[in-house]
């Protein structure tokens, strides 16, 4: 190899461990600061140049990311969990129902919106419901978590990595959604199956038996009723608008990154007008600026990996994959492997470019597969970290074992289920 390969491949393996550990000896690294420090060994190193850091970041990523995220901050000014909790409450009769009722409002909104947003915001008042009617608000936690990951499974905006694949497979948000949602709705049925098994104590009246029933009125405390105002209808306009926006790109010949950054923009500038007493700062304060750091540390990074020639050394340990039962199992086993050391977002980006150009089966496994292994662990997903420390934050532990004993097993059904439903 040349010294520049050499160059290239060090930091690629130095900076993915910093990824993985998180820290070196008492200082903790986050994964934006390992990509960008990553990044810029690359250009002081030569492996990049100043010209080519620009043509590696992928505005379209960006564009996409950026405008659902303000979206997504404007639903969480305008009250939408607060809504949807109401909701939620009202339609519960007992504990059972709680729970598969929770799991599945988390995951569609999920997967209309990035799953880590709404676990966010829906933990706390999941806590809440909880303690209203005195029940371990464990069990409901962690199927919180593994709804939010199975559900964003279903769409090319439900999480960051399948954003990245939307973009770069050339797949259609409608081909995109049709192929996996189905996929995404058995997941779901398994995870709450799993979780009321797990904790069926928590649940039911003796093991299996009837589900524990709820006192309504105690629980509309913790959730009270709110009126809705036009801001918030505006907010959901623009949602469905972007959507149908979505969906009808392909046909229009607009890129989805630019439907959800005009919807962005748009908000950005008319929800202050609407809603008085909020600017735009309170806005962009809700994007997650350091997952945009991320991407572009992670862009430039990759780059340096593909000048150097590395890329091309590691493409042809994967040339004869194909989109068969063996192949969509291989790369179900890597990224499943690789999203857990790592985690999901670089895992896709470093395994993108082995999946070859126009094959949609391998395209959708990828997405499939990085997601879905999140659930083997508290740490395989960034959802999972924050309902784990949100808890936390209000005297509620989500022991590892408490995740583990149902995530496991969820994730190696659901992986099995993935490879049996793109490979056949």
């Amino acid at each position: 190899m040349q010294t520049v390969t050499w160059l290239a491949l060090l930091v690629f393996l130095f900076t993915y461990t910093l990824i993985s550990v998180r820290r070196v000896r008492s200082v903790s690294i986050d994964r934006p600061a390992a990509a960008l420090f990553g990044a810029v060994l690359m250009v002081l190193l030569g492996v990049v140049t100043a010209d080519q850091v620009l043509e590696a970041i992928d505005l379209d990523i960006i564009g996409l990311l950026l405008g659902m995220m303000i979206i997504v901050s404007c639903l969480e000014i305008t009250g939408l969990f607060d809504r949807v909790a109401v909701i939620l409450v009202n339609r519960c009769a007992d504990r059972f129902t709680l729970l598969w009722l929770s799991m599945g409002v988390t995951a569609l909104l999920s997967a209309l919106i990035l799953n880590d947003t709404v676990v966010l915001m829906f933990t706390p008042i999941l806590i809440k419901v909880c303690r209203s009617i005195d029940a371990n608000p464990v069990p409901y936690l962690v199927g919180e978590a593994l709804a939010a990951n199975i559900g964003s499974v279903a769409t090319g905006v439900g999480n960051p990595q399948n954003a990245y694949i939307l973009i770069q497979s050339g797949i259609t948000f409608s081909d995109f959604a049709l192929a996996l949602a189905p996929l995404a709705l058995i997941s779901l049925a398994v995870a709450v199956g799993m979780v009321a098994l797990v904790f069926r104590k928590e649940i039911f009246d003796g093991g299996l038996g009837k589900p524990r029933p709820i006192d309504r009125s105690l629980v509309m405390a913790a959730a009270p009723r709110k009126r809705m105002e036009a801001p918030f209808f505006l907010v959901l306009a623009v949602l469905v608008a972007v959507f149908i926006g979505f969906t009808a790109s392909s046909w229009l010949g607009i890129p989805i990154s630019l439907v959800a950054f005009l919807g962005g923009c748009f908000l950005l500038l008319a929800l202050p007008l609407m809603k008085k007493d909020t600017g735009t700062s309170p806005i962009l304060r809700g994007v997650d600026w350091t997952l945009i750091l991320f991407f572009v540390g992670l862009f430039i990074l990759l780059k340096g990996v593909e000048t150097s020639g590395l890329m091309d050394m590691m493409l042809s340990s994967f040339e004869d994959m194909g989109a068969g039962m063996a192949g969509v199992a291989g790369l179900t086993v890597i990224s499943s492997v690789l999203s857990n050391l790592i985690s999901n977002v670089p895992a896709v980006m470093l395994l993108s470019p082995v999946v070859p150009a126009g094959n949609q089966t391998l395209w959708l496994s990828l997405a499939a597969s990085s997601t879905l292994a999140g659930n083997a662990t508290i740490l395989g997903a960034a959802a999972n970290v924050i309902v784990l420390e949100k808890g936390l934050s209000m005297g509620v532990e989500v022991r590892l074992w408490d995740f583990v004993k149902a995530g496991l097993p969820v994730t190696l059904v659901t992986l099995l289920i993935s490879v049996l439903f793109l490979g056949i």
